[in-house]
């Protein structure tokens, strides 16, 4: 056999192997029977197998019409399956998205926004990958991610983003420290202790945002340990190197050696925002982005009924 199986050929003989009758099988149809029989022969032929053992009064599939049947019955499901899978993808509703996220993200919009996404979408899929900022950013500029879950500020305009959430900060004290019980605890009482910060590279702009205000509050911050991330400043100060203020969300992070105070005298710029190649987005990627606006409106909403 060199001339390919039309899709239609397999319809046409699944048809007859499950009425086993012609005429029932050309009405089901909407075809004359004379046709169907031509082409039932036809692939017959073109196979060089009997399918079909016919009398005057029935008709039965021979032992290689069965398996043909069991085969062809699956490769029209899975032409079906292709069907409907590519337009559910067209539609925005399939597919699969690349997602970046830092740890700030997974205790805070992350997870609400992919449970508003698996509820609205459920056959689009999702692959997580934590990243800092840096790397994200360089992801979604070639392309490897959809969406990043990053800090701001980002300084590109190759970039769309879009501010989810504004959290304050957090003093981080080891368990044992003199004042671990202090509460309030004010800016001043970490005059003369020494610091755990992030890496310039990594945290500039946080770490700017810090020293500015200790610098109000009448002090400079010694700085005792670098470290590129706020789960490995958690660590040090558990361990005793020093104090550290971190990001809000940390206070999520539960660990039984840190303590974690509120610093209300520093306000709450600490963005975190959702970023996306600023080009057209695919429809899975659009579904999304009208995930967040849900969420984003929802958000504004509550606030609106709080104040």
């Amino acid at each position: 056999m060199n001339t390919p199986i039309e899709t239609r050929e397999l319809v046409l003989f699944l048809s007859v192997a499950e009425e086993l009758h012609f005429r029932r099988a050309a009405e089901r149809l909407r075809i004359a029977q004379p046709y169907l029989t031509t082409r039932i022969r036809r692939l017959e032929e073109r196979l060089g197998l009997r399918l079909l053992d016919r009398t005057t009064r029935s008709v039965r599939l021979t032992p290689a019409g069965e398996k043909f049947y069991e085969r062809a019955k699956y490769a029209i499901s899975q032409i079906e399956d292709a069907v409907a899978t590519t337009k559910l993808v067209a539609e925005g509703r399939a597919g699969r998205l690349n997602i970046g996220f830092t740890p700030a993200a997974a205790f805070n919009v992350l997870p609400r926004l992919l449970r508003d996404l698996r509820k609205a979408h459920p056959s689009l899929a999702v692959s997580l990958s934590y990243k800092e900022t840096a790397p994200q950013i360089r992801e979604l500029v070639e392309g490897r991610l959809h969406f990043g879950f990053l800090r701001l500020p980002v300084h590109t305009r190759r970039l769309n983003t879009l501010v989810l959430a504004r959290e304050g900060v957090v003093a981080a004290l080891p368990i044992d420290h003199r004042l671990s019980a202090r509460t309030p605890l004010r800016l001043e009482d970490l005059a003369g202790e020494t610091f755990i910060q992030y890496q310039p590279i990594l945290g500039v702009d946080f770490q700017e945002h810090v020293v500015s205000y200790c610098n109000r509050a009448g002090f400079s911050p010694r700085a005792a340990q670098e470290v590129s991330d706020t789960p490995s400043a958690i660590a040090m100060v558990a361990a005793g190197f020093g104090v550290a203020i971190l990001p809000g969300w940390v206070q999520q992070a539960s660990h039984p050696s840190v303590v974690f105070r509120g610093l209300p005298e520093i306000p709450p710029v600490v963005d975190l925002a959702i970023a996306w190649l600023a080009e057209a987005p695919s429809p899975a990627m659009q579904s999304f982005l009208d995930v967040v606006d849900g969420f984003l409106c929802a958000q504004q909403v509550r606030a609106s009924a709080r104040a």
